[in-house]
């Protein structure tokens, strides 16, 4: 009898461990609402979309704050994901299992096409090589896996700005000229919305020169599952060789790509 009651867990250590368990549900729900979200989001509205009381919410968001995984902007009263959740995400989508998925459908994206090709996220206020494929032909531009490049000239950061509102675009950007690349660089905002608004026509981001002088950038959006574009598939080459075939010869083997990777991921997160 004296076995069997020892085994019993007292009332009080349940009661603890509900109320670590309930604690850390509430943690898991802030940080999806603010990871989901477009824009930084203020206390009220993180309270009303989780539906926790104001006191609580702000508890676990300045101990979110304090671990360094969410910040607050500028201003000091909206809250956004940290770079070290961004870096978090980073990795999940690095796991072996989900890139060499990813990695097979890029090789044979390159040998259709014949041109390198890269997996790109959005990393703060630049684009970041996640994953690349390089194509055997001769003349090929080589970027370093990791390596961080502007918004407002590469194909994959204005495919990223399309998909944000004017003033994410400002916030991210800052104030105008933006720093000039080559002589195609776009350096203002009137040019930069003008071809905002043509990507979002399109479905595509096109750079002509306009980072590496005599190299094209093309790029297509991934969706997740809330038909937002969380990274970019970019075939780049030498213009003197791209500009050998129309722009469909790239469009629909990219956008296929993309779509092979997006349902590679659904069935990962099944």
């Amino acid at each position: 009898m004296t076995e069997m009651l020892s085994r019993i867990t007292p009332p009080s250590e349940l009661l603890e461990e509900s109320a670590k368990s309930s604690m850390a549900e509430k943690v898991l729900l802030i940080l999806e609402t603010i990871a989901h979200s477009e824009f930084p989001l203020t206390l009220e509205a993180i309270s009303t979309s989780t539906n926790l009381a104001k006191p609580t919410a702000f508890r676990l968001l300045n101990t979110l704050v304090a671990h360094g995984f969410i910040e607050r902007d500028p201003n000091g009263r909206r809250f956004q994901p940290s770079s070290k959740l961004r870096i978090l995400g980073i990795n999940i989508l690095s796991v072996d299992s989900v890139r060499s998925q990813r990695v097979v459908v890029m090789k044979r994206l390159v040998e259709e096409i014949g041109e390198t090709c890269n997996f790109n996220i959005l990393d703060g206020n630049k684009v970041m090589y996640l994953d690349r494929v390089e194509t055997s032909a001769p003349i090929r531009l080589h970027v370093d896996v990791g390596m961080r490049v502007p918004l407002h000239c590469t194909a994959s950061g204005k495919l990223f700005l399309s998909g944000m509102t004017e003033m994410q675009v400002r916030r991210s950007l800052g104030n105008e000229p933006f720093e000039s690349y080559t002589d195609k660089t776009v350096t203002n905002y009137q040019k930069l919305f003008a071809e905002l608004e043509k990507i979002r026509e399109d479905g595509y981001a096109l750079d002509e020169s306009a980072f590496l002088e005599g190299f094209i950038g093309i790029a297509v959006p991934v969706i997740n599952s809330k038909n937002k574009t969380f990274a970019t598939i970019t075939a780049h080459g030498p213009s003197s060789r791209m500009q050998e075939n129309s722009i469909e010869f790239y469009i629909r083997p990219l956008q296929q790509a993309a779509r092979d990777i997006q349902d590679s991921l659904s069935e990962t997160s099944t």
